[in-house]
């Protein structure tokens, strides 16, 4: 989606700015572990959770 990239490349000219004084930028993501049979909704409840779809 048009606004994920956005954000993708102010974080990257972010990163890159940082680096050019000698820094870094860390930045801690969540991470998420989803358990359950198949076809019980995991990919459901992500795609709710982030409000966008991962597989067509």
């Amino acid at each position: 989606q048009k606004g994920d990239i956005d954000l993708i490349d102010v974080v990257n000219n972010l990163r890159s700015k940082i680096a050019a004084c000698g820094h870094t930028l860390n930045v801690s993501l969540p991470q998420i572990v989803v358990v359950g049979g198949q076809s019980s909704g995991k990919s459901s409840t992500l795609e709710s959770f982030v409000g966008r779809e991962f597989l067509p």
